[in-house]
């Protein structure tokens, strides 16, 4: 009997030489298209034979056509994301860096956890009856989570000229996330599933220096409570990251998503930090697969494969969320080249 999707991605984050597991994911948009193109609803995950399942700690609040409020009261427009479901945060609500003496912030208070649903969504991946590796993630962790609240300007400049405010924020912030931590890891799943996006094109959008100082910590904090529980961690954050990819294997963090070739030299990634990092990612969204024939994505990922699946640790993927300007047949593709590979 063969290994079940779960256990091929458990193999796969140990560095254990096997089939190469593949994950593909997607925007809604992207599911209407998808729909659209055969006629009726479909379930995608099945479709594609994704093999892992990820629930977030996320539940935002419509409060007019395309704009949604999320769990820290910060909006989200998404009238002209363009199929991207995320959209675009205004007006954050802290305009100030003042810290009343009950170590709130002036016109905001950070909000408790929502523990309930918390729970809900862990008992859901506890509950799964498929063979999926299963994860609970956050997706808006501390630096985006900080700069959504004050403004991406504000934060960044608050770094040099206001490092006590940062500091307290991103503190409230971790010890938010530390109680979400207590109340889901003794559920039955496989990994915690963390995104902050740090990266720019071409560097870290803060520089390695300030990284290590605000966000380093606090991430650390959070993963030794996850390993504690002898779960696995996997860490979405777009861009170059390659100054302090070797902070997060100091820190025990088992995979690394996106590794954009864009930003990246695979193989380098691969031969400097593979035998202690996981790599989950590495078809271009951006700049491939929506241009390319599936016979050049199918040859793409063959050729991938053959060196980033080298003794395991890396799940075949695109570097994000399909959207309606990638061909259906260019999703497929990856399904196919990974079955080839496997065969």
């Amino acid at each position: 009997m063969g290994k079940s999707k779960r256990e091929i991605v458990i193999d796969a984050l140990n560095h254990k030489q096997g089939p190469v597991p593949h994950q593909i994911n997607y925007t809604k948009v992207y599911e209407a298209k998808e729909a659209q193109a055969r006629g009726k609803a479909v379930d995608l995950d099945a479709l594609f034979d994704n093999c892992m399942a990820l629930n977030k700690y996320k539940r935002n609040r419509v409060i007019e056509p395309g704009v949604e409020v999320d769990l820290f009261g910060v909006k989200w427009d998404k009238r002209n994301d363009n199929g991207g479901d995320i959209g675009v945060t205004f007006d954050p609500p802290i305009i100030s860096t003042e810290i009343k003496h009950d170590g709130s912030y002036y016109n905001y208070t950070m909000p408790e956890p929502d523990i309930g649903f918390a729970r809900s969504q862990a008992e859901k991946l506890e509950k799964d009856s498929g063979d999926y590796f299963r994860m609970f993630g956050i997706t808006v962790t501390l630096y985006e989570r900080v700069w959504n609240l004050r403004g991406m300007e504000n934060t960044l400049t608050d770094f040099i000229c206001e490092p006590d405010f940062v500091h307290h924020i991103l503190g409230k912030i971790t010890d938010h996330h530390l109680a979400l931590l207590d109340a889901v890891l003794d559920y039955d799943f496989d990994a915690f599933y963390f995104g902050d996006d740090w990266g720019s094109q071409k560097a870290l959008i803060m520089g390695a220096d300030i990284w290590r100082e605000f966000i380093g910590p606090c991430l650390k904090k959070l993963v030794d409570k996850i390993k504690s529980k002898g779960k696995l961690v996997v860490l979405h954050s777009c861009g170059n990251n390659l100054d302090i990819i070797g902070d997060w294997v100091d820190m025990g963090i088992d995979c690394y998503e996106t590794v954009q070739p864009e930003v990246y030299d695979l193989k380098m990634l691969k031969d400097e930090f593979g035998k202690h990092l996981s790599f989950y990612g590495g078809v271009s969204n951006q700049r491939f697969l929506p241009y390319a024939t599936p016979d050049e994505v199918k040859a793409h990922c063959l050729g991938l494969m053959e060196f980033m699946a080298k003794d395991g640790g890396y799940i075949l993927s695109p570097t994000h969320l399909i959207t309606p300007d990638i061909p259906i047949e260019n999703a497929f593709a990856i399904i196919e080249a990974a079955g080839e590979f496997n065969a």
